[in-house]
């Protein structure tokens, strides 16, 4: 993403002229020259890859709608800061409004907190002096991402170690893969991008693989747990050492292409199938299936930890709320 926007910076308001002030040190005076095309680029720079291509995407999305024969999706950024504070939250407004009539209100959510982001960080560079706030819709749960019970998650592994036992290469690997899923909650991307020097089972505090976790730059240690581990272990002899993606096709000699989430959820559907488990299985299903199970075994420290989630609210939304539920406690209260 090209980081030079070419917009005026604001005057200083500086209290006394610099020319008035002592000698600066060499690191204050190049900190003084940093321009605002590179505040930009080193925040840009910050972020994750993931991040920057929500940040292009929204850029050109918003810029295709506001501006149709622009050629550059910088010019909507550009049009955004010399609008002002009130007619960049009227515009983004519009264009909220223009999105949410054929996107899902999340999507339109990401899309217009990202180009929020984008202003906050031009008032940091000091090219504007105001911020958008409140203009996201609030994201709303469209679809059941309720996951498996957890006796269809046990008819599933035992499914997929029945065959590993039996020699069947996929399903050592699927054993393995559905438990990083399950059993230590990963998210499908996390899985698919695992590699295999990220995989240490003999570190000293137990097992861990090192993914790259949702808004993270670097990969950090995730334990995991002690049958997930001899899972691995077992892909891994049959894997091989060559370096590359832990999780690969088999159907391709000498290649080691990572499994895409496509592919996880394909994967995930068709053991469901053989298990013939009636209930939806999808990867981010055996997720909301582990803390639910989890919320009602162990403690909140532990449903957090397990997770990775910061807030309580980030984690309730992972709790999978029956009708059971619901039924007991209305008998509770009932009169």
């Amino acid at each position: 993403m090209t980081t030079a926007l070419p917009v005026p910076a604001a005057p200083r308001n500086d209290a006394r002229p610099l020319s008035l002030l002592p000698a600066l040190s060499p690191a204050a005076a190049k900190a003084l020259d940093t321009t605002p095309e590179e505040i930009i680029a080193r925040w840009i720079a910050s972020v994750s890859s993931d991040a920057q291509r929500a940040y292009r995407r929204a850029l050109a999305t918003f810029t295709a709608w506001a501006m149709p024969d622009a050629t550059d999706p910088h010019a909507g950024l550009r049009l955004l800061c010399e609008a002002g504070a009130g007619g960049a939250h009227e515009l983004l407004a519009a264009w909220r409004n223009h999105l949410l009539q054929s996107l899902a209100t999340g999507t339109v959510a990401t899309q217009v907190s990202a180009i929020a982001s984008l202003l906050r960080c031009c008032r940091r560079a000091g090219l504007i002096a105001f911020g958008i706030e409140g203009i996201a819709p609030h994201r709303e749960r469209v679809q059941d991402r309720r996951g498996p019970r957890r006796a269809d998650v046990e008819r599933l592994l035992a499914h997929v170690d029945e065959l590993a036992a039996q020699g069947d290469k996929r399903a050592v690997r699927d054993a393995a893969l559905l438990r990083c899923l399950y059993c230590c909650a990963m998210r499908r991307g996390e899985v698919a991008g695992l590699r295999l020097e990220d995989v240490h089972l003999d570190a000293p505090d137990g097992a861990t693989v090192s993914p790259r976790r949702k808004g993270a730059r670097t990969r950090q240690p995730l334990p995991v747990s002690e049958r997930t581990a001899v899972a691995i272990a077992a892909w891994l002899a049959v894997r091989g050492s060559e370096p590359g993606a832990l999780f690969h096709r088999l159907d391709r000699q000498g290649q080691r292409d990572h499994l895409t989430g496509e592919a996880i959820r394909h994967l995930l559907a068709v053991r469901a199938k053989e298990a013939r488990i009636k209930a939806p299985c999808r990867p981010h299903g055996l997720r909301h299936s582990s803390a639910t199970e989890l919320s009602r075994r162990g403690s909140l420290d532990e449903l957090m930890a397990l997770g990775g989630w910061r807030s309580l609210s980030a984690a309730s939304a992972y709790l999978d709320k029956r009708d059971e539920n619901r039924r007991r406690a209305l008998a509770l209260v009932d009169l």
